[in-house]
């Protein structure tokens, strides 16, 4: 039985990483300051690019570890994650495949730095969420081969091959929960940190392009998923919104910004935590409540 399994009676501290794709390497920046301020999680909840960041964090969660991952993530290029070109990605349609990029890439760099084999090992408790293809459930790894577990977590469906965990069939969490604040309550969280990869903005005009409208309509969806679940569990819990880095959004192979991220984000988490922002709660960007009438 896991840590998180036999103490969810106790009062803790707990993460939760969102996805956010290339612009993940600002929850680096933020865990950075946070933890030069001795806030450090008793456990980390992660979905999407928040599940690699967590299952690092959770390995080593010191300041050593974050000064790794921070290196981690400067060192990796687009190209190593996504090696396919596009003759290849078509080839794979034709086919019948159904996705675009093999996770090879993903899965050696995960091999290569990850302290441990599987999630039981980490130091403190590490919780990934992923999404059940078939059924649609919201997941929680909290065991298993940890690699494997990370690549379902961030298995975004039609870009990166679903995997097979436990017989069951899974896809990046972020489908089921982008912000998986519930499972931090469910784990016994008096107090959540939120770290957000980017936020969910409204629009001057229309998303041109099939991805964007895709990768558009999903920040729709988590954004009010996202609204729905702070109403509910802030009533019980202590919950604290990081400020989100507002740069230029990237493609999601696109990791050139990866520099300006870290920097931003560790200078904006240190400016809140230096004029009170845990002592305020502030839904950041420019969310809308749901029920606009016209």
């Amino acid at each position: 039985m896991k840590e998180g399994e036999r103490d969810r009676g106790k009062k803790k501290i707990a993460f939760v990483l969102s996805g956010g794709g290339s612009q993940g390497s600002i929850q680096v920046g933020m865990i950075k300051a946070l933890f030069e301020q001795g806030i450090i999680p008793d456990f980390i909840v992660g979905t999407s690019v928040g599940a690699i960041n967590a299952a690092f964090m959770c390995g080593n969660p010191t300041m050593d570890g974050i000064l790794a991952l921070e290196k981690i993530w400067l060192s990796v290029r687009g190209k190593e994650i996504f090696p396919s070109g596009w003759l290849t990605s078509i080839i794979r349609i034709l086919r019948k495949k159904n996705y675009l990029v093999s996770h090879r890439g993903l899965r050696r760099l995960l091999e290569k730095h990850l302290p441990y084999t599987t999630l039981g090992e980490t130091k403190i408790t590490c919780l990934l969420i992923a999404t059940d293809i078939l059924s649609g459930e919201q997941v929680v790894l909290s065991s298993g081969n940890a690699v494997n577990a990370v690549l379902a977590s961030s298995a975004l469906p039609g870009i990166f091959p679903a995997v097979e965990m436990a017989g069951r069939i899974l896809i990046d969490g972020a489908i089921s929960s982008n912000t998986p604040i519930s499972v931090a309550a469910e784990y016994g969280a008096a107090e959540v940190f939120i770290l957000p990869a980017g936020y969910a903005a409204t629009l001057q005009k229309p998303p041109s392009g099939l991805v964007d409208i895709f990768l558009h309509s999903l920040n729709i969806l988590v954004a009010q998923q996202f609204l729905h679940d702070i109403e509910i569990f802030r009533k019980n819990i202590h919950i604290h919104i990081l400020p989100p880095v507002n740069l230029k959004n990237t493609f999601l192979s696109n990791l050139s910004m990866t520099g300006e991220y870290l920097s931003v984000s560790y200078r904006s988490t240190r400016q809140w935590l230096e004029s009170g922002g845990m002592n305020t709660f502030k839904i950041p960007g420019r969310m809308n409540p749901p029920n606009q009438w016209l």
